[in-house]
């Protein structure tokens, strides 16, 4: 974990120094120079303990120093070389990971933490973990995790297989949706009236009505999947 106080500052051992301090007695606390700060805001990449730093001094002035930046050097290798020099990558000592591919035609982003025997968002052209040279999973997106998972949304929720070319179009973009459930609405009626007619039966078609008007643009907190080749759910067990 990061080797900083409760403002975190960090202690610095200057290669010049020559002398015998006892651990921690290198310099005073200074500060971590970042591409952002602020009051409650800002950017911060904890420093391990033995990491090589750049030192840089307010103004020039010898009594104030503060750390640059950080460097890779040969015990601490970079995670980016020439054999994925591609990738654009974010990654701390847990191995939480952000990382963006720039290959030409094999672009992808991942999202991963190793907690729950690895939970992933990868996104586009998807690979495995060999290395140097990944092989391809699958294309699109994966969300996944050897753990539990939910997804959740509290106005309502529409799942669709319907082509969106180039993320053109609005979200909740259901025209082909709709329109088969009032297709079904529509038949369910016609059904009624068969039944009201010769078995003076009449369906509940009502809650149909409220439902069509309410998933429309999800006006009601209501869940509608559509796909224009069919809809399987299946199970070993109990579907309910």
């Amino acid at each position: 974990y990061g080797d900083i106080d409760k403002d975190g500052l960090y202690r610095v051992a200057f290669d010049f120094d020559r002398a015998e301090w006892p651990k921690g007695g290198e310099s005073l606390w200074v500060r971590l120079a970042r591409p952002y700060a602020g009051d409650t805001y800002g950017f911060h990449w904890p420093l391990l303990d033995g990491t090589e730093v750049a030192i840089a001094f307010e103004g020039g002035d010898p009594d104030r120093p503060y750390i640059a930046h950080a460097l890779h050097d040969s015990k601490h290798p970079d995670h980016v070389t020439l054999f994925n020099y591609k990738r654009n990558v974010l990654r701390t000592p847990a191995n939480n990971k952000l990382r963006m591919d720039d290959k030409r035609g094999q672009e992808h982003v991942k999202l991963s933490t190793e907690y729950g025997g690895k939970s992933q968002l990868n996104l586009g052209y998807l690979v495995d973990s060999q290395k140097p040279h990944p092989d391809k999973r699958g294309e699109g997106f994966e969300l996944r995790t050897d753990d539990w998972g939910a997804i959740r949304a509290g106005k309502g929720l529409f799942i669709s297989a319907d082509k969106q070319v180039n993320a053109n179009g609005e979200v909740l973009a259901m025209n082909s949706a709709i329109s088969l459930v009032k297709g079904a609405v529509n038949q369910v009626m016609e059904w009624g009236t068969v039944t009201q007619t010769h078995l003076n039966y009449q369906p509940d078609t009502e809650s149909l009505k409220t439902y069509l008007q309410g998933v429309d643009q999800l006006k009601m907190a209501a869940m509608l999947l559509s796909a224009p080749e069919g809809v399987g759910i299946v199970s070993p067990q109990t579907v309910m």
